[in-house]
């Protein structure tokens, strides 16, 4: 399988030289797989040693021609990504039987049609009132059931257009099955009941009414009349089509089985719970032959490789993928940890099996390929994860140290200026206080003409004074408190006389009696 970088120009006059106007898709091509597999048949097939370079891709063969070898089908490399314009979980994917489109089916009851060769949209259409929970395609590729949240079954012909509508649960439809026949199909709901429909008249046959809690998921056998479904109570029951009865209940999990899928040979099946096990069952002997342990929580999606036994994928509610092989280890065989930015609602592979489909609850649908001779690390292929449902946010490098003291100290940041230091204060934050010398206590000094003026320090010896010295302003101080002393003195010598008054009375009256 190799791959192609297909360009691609628009507007008149703009070929592939113009650089501003080309842009590039990226596309897969199985073609020369299959041409190499055909010189394969029709000459002595050469054994092929494969080196760790990209030149060496041209001598890979489709996946059908090893089976024996499942690494060679794993599908790890992101191809690309696309999204609806209407914005909404992707529930439900699957492919046409002639591997040329994919069919999608979103929480919106939307149905888009997808190119399997350069993964653009090619039609979308409301086909439900409600989220599309199934879609199953008949053996004969003629018909498909889809099934929606309100419990509609609808029936579609090859064009993708609706000839039958019914109401076929009371609840959610959850997981649609078709027989290997094509003349009947199953369906569970979140009602408690599993039902057998007949595919040409829609009427219902048989009710399977033996688990206590909603029926997640159901699987119908690819040889046999033989009917697996699995519910809400932990339990997985198989079922005999022809009667209403389960054959037998196998207890292995320990939480909801959210997935049931049959081998292609149906020698095997696999089931996915959200106890994180998704475990391998023979049913020739009853018995779990493998266990397989990777996923850090549920587990949402289970999907067989069409050509081979041997390898299995499963997608996790963290959007984790992984790959398994159950020939072998116990193990992953390749694990995408971030595969989507949320759960991981279903899984489809190509009918030959070089393509992976998956949808999510991220709102996109994604395509993966078969790595190519050179490939080391397939997450470098990733997208970044800025979408919905990111299980970890996004690295944001720490920006440098700078300063902010001239942004805080400018516009409406700054504060009112300070008032200038005093010399004091200078003298405290430099430390130098302590060398003033101690201010003289106050003696009262008589002013003189020979006194030096106020607030200087001058003189020598004892004499001296320094700034600091504030005895002179006391002192000039001093004289103005004696005036306001002595004013109250002057003021009470009129009250002297009150008493001078007394004892003048007598020479007054004396006086007057004198001049009677």
């Amino acid at each position: 399988m190799s791959h192609e970088i297909v360009l691609y120009s628009k507007g008149k006059g703009k070929g592939l030289d113009d650089p501003l106007k080309r842009f590039t898709k990226r596309t897969v091509d199985y073609g020369s797989d299959l041409v190499r597999w055909m010189e394969d048949l029709s000459s002595r097939p050469k054994r092929r040693r494969f080196q760790r370079h990209y030149s060496y891709t041209k001598e890979l063969v489709p996946p059908f021609a090893m089976p024996h070898n499942p690494y060679d089908g794993i599908c790890p490399r992101f191809v690309h990504a696309a999204v609806n314009k209407n914005r909404s979980p992707v529930h439900v994917v699957t492919w046409f039987p002639n591997g040329r489109r994919v069919l999608t089916g979103t929480l919106a009851g939307e149905m888009t049609i997808w190119s399997g060769l350069q993964f653009h949209s090619e039609n979308v259409m409301q086909a439900h009132n409600a989220g599309i929970k199934a879609m199953k395609w008949t053996p004969d590729e003629s018909v498909m059931v889809s099934g929606d949240q309100l419990g509609f079954i609808k029936l579609w012909d090859q064009y993708i257009y609706n000839f039958q509508t019914f109401q076929g649960h009371k609840d959610s439809v959850c997981d649609i099955a078709i027989a290997p026949t094509g003349e009947k199909f199953c369906s569970c709901a979140d009602d408690s009941h599993a039902k057998v429909w007949d595919l040409r008249t829609g009427d219902e046959e048989r009710a399977f009414t033996g688990h206590g809690w909603d029926v997640k998921c159901c699987a119908w056998h690819p040889l046999k009349g033989l009917v697996a479904t699995g519910s809400k109570d932990s339990q997985i029951k198989l079922w005999d089509p022809r009667a209403s009865e389960a054959i037998t209940t196998i207890f292995c999990h320990k939480n909801t089985v959210t997935q049931v899928a049959w081998s292609p040979s149906g020698s095997w099946l696999a089931s996915a719970s959200r106890d994180q096990l998704v475990m391998l069952l023979d049913i020739r002997t009853m018995s779990v032959r493998k266990v397989f342990k990777a996923h850090q929580k549920e587990v949402t999606s289970l999907c067989w490789h069409p050509e081979s036994d041997g390898l299995l994928a499963s997608g996790g509610y963290d959007g984790a993928l992984h790959f398994w092989g159950t020939m072998g280890s116990a193990l992953p065989i390749e694990s995408l940890p971030m595969a989507h930015e949320g759960p991981v609602w279903s899984l489809a592979w190509h009918p030959l099996g070089h393509l992976l489909v998956s949808g999510s609850n991220d709102y996109s649908t994604r395509f993966w390929s078969r790595g190519r001779p050179g490939d080391e690390n397939f997450e470098q292929f990733l997208p970044k994860r800025v979408g919905l449902g990111s299980a970890e946010t996004l690295t944001i490098p720490p920006t440098p140290p700078t300063s902010t003291d001239g942004v805080l100290k400018a516009g409406v940041l700054s504060a009112l200026p300070a008032p200038a230091p005093t010399p004091e204060l200078l003298s405290i934050l430099n430390g130098t206080l302590a060398l003033a010398p101690e201010p003289e206590p106050e003696k009262p000094e008589e002013p003189s003409d020979s006194t030096p003026m106020v607030g200087l320090s001058l003189g020598e010896g004892p004499n001296a004074k320094s700034v600091l010295d504030t005895a002179d302003f006391d002192a000039e101080e001093r004289p103005e408190k004696r005036l306001t002393k002595v004013e109250p003195e002057a003021e009470a010598k009129p009250v002297k006389p009150v008493k001078t008054e007394e004892k003048a009375d007598k020479p007054t009256v004396v006086k007057v009696e004198e001049d009677a």
